[in-house]
Order: structure tokens, then sequence, then C-alpha cells
């Protein structure tokens, strides 16, 4: 990039896949969000150290913005300096050629869609500092196995797990009181999954096409039951739900053509005063209540 260049705008090198090095001059001041995503072969990034906005320090062959902490750009050869606070929005967005990153105990929050479409990413380690990832930040992840996912996250955003394809299991810890809406949409290979009683909020569609889920327990702290949140979960046999959920949205569990067993730990009135829409359990045959011994008892067979 030549030294007259003061501005870098957004997407302006999106896509770029034999792009292998980049040099930024100290005269450029503004990079625009997305400006090398989807660059795949890019293996070297050093900013000149003249620069009084952006550096890459440590030569971590990587963008960060200085005054924040925060990397912006990243490649499959990024080290992430100990200094650095934040994984910016797209930071790594479409880097395919990335097979693993060990991000430092000094980040404490996941951009913006910041490893979306790193497909030949197998595992990371997100530390117990962070505290909040970002909305599609791991989208499109489809070789991604196994993730951790510590107990300093409060909020999981929107698609931020979207078609994990390869992610069997995963623990939300118990300081999660958000999923987002389509969380784990399209994790295919999903088995199972445990939502903690801190949960309030779970999204629309969090759980949509987990077509490996085979039975869910919804805790005590969740109050509604959003629309499709498990459509098409065609392998879920069994859902149990608290007596603390009123209302289930439509669709919530369209699809779900294996479903058999529903398990409400509440009064059959209670149950008969849940508002649904679109019946959305139309698929299941049982529902279970508890009686006075705390037992599981048939109560409806359809």
């Amino acid at each position: 990039i030549p030294s007259s260049v003061t501005s870098i705008g957004s997407s302006a090198f999106s896509g770029c896949t034999s792009l292998t090095s980049i040099e930024i001059p100290s005269s450029v001041t503004s990079i625009g969000y997305s400006a090398f995503s989807g660059c795949s072969s890019l293996e070297s990034i050093v900013v000149d150290a003249g620069n009084p906005i952006y550096d890459s320090r440590n030569d971590c062959n990587a963008i960060i913005k200085t005054s924040t902490n925060t990397l912006i750009v990243g490649c499959k050869n990024t080290k992430i300096p100990s200094s650095v606070t934040s994984i910016g929005s797209y930071a790594f967005n479409g880097c395919t050629s990335l097979t693993n990153i060990e991000i430092p105990s000094s980040v404490t929050s996941i951009g913006y869609s910041a490893f979306e479409g790193c497909s030949s990413l197998t595992s990371i380690e997100i530390p117990n500092s962070v505290t909040s990832i970002g909305e599609y930040a791991f989208r499109n992840c489809t070789s991604l196995t196994s993730i951790e996912i510590p107990s300093s996250v409060t909020s999981i955003g929107e698609y931020a797990f979207n078609n994990c394809t390869s992610l069997t299991s995963i623990e939300i810890p118990s300081s999660v009181t958000s999923i987002g809406s389509a969380a784990f949409s399209g994790c295919t290979s999903l088995t199972s999954i445990e939502i903690p009683s801190s949960v309030t909020s779970i999204g629309y569609s969090a759980f949509f096409g987990c077509t490996s889920l085979t039975s869910i327990v919804i805790p005590n702290s969740v109050t509604s039951i959003q629309h499709s949140v498990f459509y098409n979960c065609t392998l879920l046999e069994s859902v149990e739900i608290p007596s603390s959920v009123t209302s289930i949205g439509y669709s919530a569990f369209s699809g779900c053509t294996s479903l058999m067993n529903v398990y409400y730990n509440g009064t059959i009135e209670e149950w008969n005063g849940i508002t649904f829409y679109a019946n959305p359990m139309s698929y299941a045959q049982n529902l279970y209540t508890l009686d006075e011994n705390g037992e599981w008892v048939l109560s409806i067979q359809n």
C-alpha cells in the first residue's frame, strides 16, 4: 500500500484469496470493517512502526488498534499478543486457512463475526477473561469439533455457533443468562446440550435444525419458549418443560418427527393454561406430569 494512502475502506480487499502479505504505511489512519475478510492466503501483516493509530507489535502478523488494544485484522500466522484486550469485528472472518489460534487471558470480548467462516479451525480455547461472545462469532466454523465456554461468559450472541456442523457437544456455564437467536442453529452433529438454570432467555430458532439432538431439559428460570427454537430437530425424542413456562411460540417443535414424550413439571391445569401457537407440539404422543410423590405419570396420551 503506497504511503499516499490515508484510508482503507470497508471490504476494500475482501475476498482477495491470492493476497499473501500486507504492509500498512504510517500514513494510514483509518481501516474500515471487513477490509481484509476472506483473504484466505494472507500470512504476513506488518504495520509501519511510525503509524500513530495502528501497530503490529511483537511481530504478531496482525493489525492492532493501538489506543484500544483491539486486534482488527488477523491471518493464519497471527500470534495474539498478551496486551490485546479484544478481538474486533471480522478480525479473522473468512480465514479458511486458520487451523488454530491461542487467545491470551487479556482478552475480554470476541467481536461480531470475528471467526466466521474459519472452516479449518478445529478447536479453540476461550480464556476465562472473556465475558461475551459476539453475534456470528464462530458461524460456519464447519471443522470446529469442540469448544469450552468459560464461566466468565454471560451472553452468547445471535448466530454465534450457527452451522458449526462438526460440533458434537458444548457445555454452557452457569454464568450465562442469555442464549441468542439461532445461536446453535444448524449444528447438525450436536447430540446433547445442558442449559443451566442461570439462563432466563433463549432466543428464537436457537437450536433450529439440530438434527442429532435427542433430548433437552429446559430450566425453571425460563418463562417462555420462543418460536422455532427446536424446529426440525428430527431426532428429539423427549423434552422436559418446567412449570415456569407460560408460553410456547409457534413452530417451537415443528418438524420434530421423533418427539414422543413431553415431561411437564407442573399441573394439568397449568398446562392447559399455556399459550400455544400453531400447534407447536403436534408430534408429541405422551404428556407426563409429576404426582404427589414426585414421580412422572402419564397424564395425556394423543
